[in-house]
């Protein structure tokens, strides 16, 4: 299977900052921990799916069901729990049909819900975790039956804005380089300067390497219709949608 290019629609900002301001403990608001809820992270197992683990999802969660993330044909359950714990973040995670659990802490000082959405972006298995604060998005993948967060070259977490850093509005998964294969988009809408504009997305090109995302060429594109623009200001994967086909805390 080739590697996907991953292609996030962002300016520069959100590589510099929008994961910390600066801050490089993933405790502090806006960054993640990738430490499971489950204590165990197994292979897969040869015939496809993960094997079952000892710890289930901690309870008090709510779920909702979610894609196959472990590849035997079978849909899993996504999950988050419904407050934070003593270790500064909210569990979240998925539970397969073979009954393997696997999570990692969001932390966020956020106000807003915190929901996640589980897709598989090419739709051959290249399986992500998109966790939102309704601020802005962590991205997470799984693979080997393991939920880990991506991180930037300087190893902060990788993070998509959602409008509150000025450098992106929201996340979608579409073909970008007309290959054939879905990629992954981080989008950035800008409204016209004037009468006679435009809106456009200002897009930066990112290259996912197993756990580590770095950034390529930037450059624009028009926005396109009403439609467009408010997939700009979403986030979506696919035909899936964080409201409608995430689940949310509490």
């Amino acid at each position: 299977m080739r590697r996907p290019t991953v292609v996030l629609w962002l300016v520069p900002l959100l590589l510099a900052g929008c994961a910390g301001n600066g801050q490089e403990d993933d405790a502090a608001p806006g960054t993640s921990s990738s430490a499971p809820s489950s204590s165990a992270s197994p292979s897969p197992s040869p015939s496809g799916g993960c094997p079952a683990t000892d710890d289930p999802a901690p309870t008090d969660v709510s779920t909702a069901p979610t894609v196959d993330v472990d590849g035997d044909g079978a849909p899993d359950t996504a999950w988050i729990a419904d407050g934070s714990t003593g270790e500064g973040g909210v569990p979240f995670g998925v539970t397969t049909a073979s009954g393997a659990t696997a999570g990692a802490l969001f932390a966020s000082v956020s106000p807003a819900e915190r929901s996640v959405l589980f897709a598989d972006v090419t739709g051959d298995g290249e399986v992500v975790a998109l966790a939102s604060d309704g601020r802005q998005v962590l991205l997470y993948t799984v693979a080997d039956c393991a939920l880990t967060a991506v991180r930037d070259e300087q190893g902060r977490p990788f993070a998509f804005d959602l409008g509150s850093a000025g450098s992106g509005t929201g996340v979608a998964c579409e073909d970008a380089d007309d290959d054939g294969t879905r990629d992954l988009l981080g989008l950035l809408l800008q409204p016209p300067t004037d009468a006679t504009s435009e809106a456009v997305v200002q897009q930066t090109v990112v290259e996912l390497d197993g756990g580590v995302a770095r950034p390529g060429a930037a450059f624009a594109a028009p926005a396109g219709d009403e439609v467009r623009q408010q997939m700009a200001r979403s986030v979506t994967c696919g035909d899936l949608d964080l409201e409608a086909d995430g689940v949310s805390a509490g």
